[in-house]
């Protein structure tokens, strides 16, 4: 079983956005690494107020 934590999980939400045009990069100056944080501690911030066990977000 793979084990993320908050940070692991929003990381790869931000990239699966990314992957899949869902994002636009022209907001950020094409500077992937830059829209990625950002979505990336959106998704953290949302995150903060659950709780994970087993994978499963409560």
């Amino acid at each position: 079983m793979l084990l993320m934590n908050r940070n692991d999980i929003a990381k790869a939400i931000a990239a699966d956005l990314l992957d899949n045009d869902v994002l636009d990069e022209n907001n950020f100056s094409y500077d992937t690494a830059a829209i990625l944080e950002y979505v990336q501690n959106i998704i953290s911030e949302h995150l903060k107020d659950y709780s994970l066990l087993s994978g499963t977000i409560l």
